[in-house]
């Protein structure tokens, strides 16, 4: 049963698994088990970040909510590996234990290395998160009650997850049992924003791109390589330049879009290049940024940065940007996209759903996020 979500998602049988020993331990662990009172005067809280990078970002509603409504607070966010370096974006964490999911004994031991007063799990479906939430050092749990999971047992508070709402509305639910938490908004969380690298700044006025998906199927979230060039070579032809974002992982594939861009347009790879305080500070500073549905997009959503989103089998209701400035692009036969509310509930067969955004709805989004011409700064070089 001790799987990460990537695995958990990849594959019908772990979370066969994962469900099957899951959720009659779950079940047996409640019935067995006095439910609690939140306590009286909380002041030790703990936030449970097993999920995508996108959701921790997200989560950071949390962060925010808590420091600002409750004096004195202590935050300890238990993190998986891949949680980890984002976390350093938020303000307001006392500390980070890293918990190695793929290993019981370990995860058990990390996450009852610190106690809290309350234990938020966010996890929107793993049995086995839950169990790590029930076996806590902590005197009061909350997490969902997502409808078909039979997760939700053994928490002392279980609080209805909708897939009819975005899901920062999801997070600031698990508030709820908390008497007096004013929910605030996920951008509270993010701490000040340095300047880009000069090297950057010097390619201003710039357009980010981050056409790389992650994690179960990715592929089917991605949009084709050579819609990005001719969005590219239009873009350039505004007067921006462009920068291609993207993680170590992503350096070759990076490459190979630069290449197959015309010689001689101010297109360059940062991917791999820049740390994540120095990818905040890019995408602030950008004229505009296009980037598929990641971790990526959530996080200059929540930097307001003027951004194109492109949501294929991802739906924009419950995972679009929270960015007042941005335009959530998908493709016109929703019978076909927008299925994906928990991540996994792909249909038998490709998806390639991702192939009928066109270039010219892309960049008339571009252009209507843009400045006037007569606004822009002067490229310099």
């Amino acid at each position: 049963m001790a799987f990460n979500l990537s695995t958990i998602r990849r594959s019908a049988l772990p979370r066969l698994v994962d469900q099957a020993a899951g959720a009659p331990l779950l079940w047996l662990w409640g019935a067995l088990r006095r439910r609690r009172s939140p306590p009286a005067a909380p002041r030790r809280f703990g936030i449970m970040a097993f999920e995508t990078i996108g959701d921790t970002l997200l989560a950071g509603t949390l962060v925010a909510s808590l420091r600002a409504s409750v004096p004195g607070a202590k935050i300890t966010v238990f993190a998986s590996a891949g949680n980890c370096g984002i976390l350093t974006l938020l303000d307001g964490i006392d500390t980070v234990v890293e918990v190695p999911l793929t290993k019981p004994r370990a995860a058990l031991a990390g996450i009852r290395r610190v106690a809290v007063d309350v234990m938020i799990d966010i996890g929107q479906w793993p049995r086995w998160y839950a169990v790590l939430c029930a076996a806590s050092r902590s005197q009061f749990t909350i997490g969902f009650a997502t409808p078909g999971q039979a997760r939700h047992y053994a928490y002392d508070a279980a609080v209805p997850h909708g897939a009819d709402v975005h899901e920062v509305e999801n997070f600031q639910r698990l508030l709820r049992p908390l008497a007096g938490v004013r929910p605030l908004p996920p951008e509270r969380a993010l701490k000040p924003v340095c300047e880009p690298p000069p090297h950057i700044s010097a390619r201003a006025p710039y357009l980010v791109v981050h056409p790389w998906a992650s994690g179960f199927r990715y592929s089917s979230r991605e949009w084709p390589l050579a819609r990005w060039t001719e969005l590219i070579e239009r873009a350039c032809g505004l007067g921006l330049s462009v920068l291609v974002s993207g993680s170590p992982g992503d350096r070759d594939k990076a490459a190979a879009l630069v290449r197959a861009c015309p010689a001689g347009m101010p297109v360059t790879s940062m991917a791999g290049e820049v740390s994540l305080s120095e990818l905040a500070a890019v995408l602030r500073a950008a004229s505009a940024v296009v980037a598929v549905n990641t971790g990526v997009m959530h996080l200059a959503a929540l930097l307001d940065v003027p951004m194109v989103a492109l949501h294929g089998p991802t739906s924009r209701l419950r995972w679009g940007p929270v960015g007042a400035r941005s335009i959530a692009l998908a493709p016109s036969n929703r019978a076909a996209a927008e299925f994906l509310s928990l991540g996994f509930e792909y249909p038998r067969g490709p998806v390639d759903c991702m192939n009928t955004i066109s270039v010219d709805e892309v960049f008339a989004a571009v252009r209507a996020l843009l400045p006037r011409p007569s606004q822009m700064p002067e490229r310099v070089g």
